[in-house]
C-alpha cells in the first residue's frame, strides 16, 4: 500500500502550521484504533459542514481525509494492523504505555511517517 508523502513544512515547532488537514488525519488515525475521544468526534461530525464547504464535497470528515489524501479503501486496516505491531514491540520490549499517551504519540508518528505538510 503506498501512501502519498507530501514536502516538509519547513516550521518544526507548529507542524499543522498551515496545513489544518494533518490535524484531522491524527484525529483520523485515533478513530482507526479507537481511540478517539467521543466529544472530539462529535466537534468533527459538527464540523463536516465547513469541511465540505472547503473542499466541495459532501462526504463525512473520514472520507474527507482519504479522498484528499488518496489513502486506500482499506487504510483503517493498515493503520490498526501497525498499531498491533507496535503494541507488541513495546510488550516485547517490557515498555509499559500509558494508553491514551501511547495512542497519541502512534497518531503523531503514523502522520510524520507517512503524510507531511507541504
Amino acid at each position: 500500500m503506498s501512501i502519498p508523502k507530501f514536502t516538509k513544512n519547513s516550521q518544526p515547532n507548529n507542524r499543522y502550521a498551515g496545513i489544518f488537514l494533518l490535524l484531522f488525519v491524527n484525529y483520523f488515525v485515533l478513530k482507526a484504533i479507537g481511540e478517539l475521544d467521543k466529544v472530539q468526534e462529535l466537534r468533527l461530525v459538527e464540523m463536516e459542514p465547513k469541511l465540505q464547504e472547503v473542499y466541495s464535497c459532501a462526504e463525512s470528515w473520514e472520507e474527507i481525509i482519504i479522498t484528499q489524501l488518496d489513502f486506500p479503501t482499506d487504510i483503517y486496516v493498515f493503520i490498526q494492523k501497525a498499531w498491533v505491531k507496535n503494541q507488541a514491540m513495546a510488550k516485547q520490549s517490557n515498555i509499559t504505555l500509558a494508553p491514551k499517551i501511547f495512542a497519541e504519540q502512534f497518531a503523531d508518528m503514523f502522520v510524520e511517517s507517512n503524510v507531511t505538510n507541504p
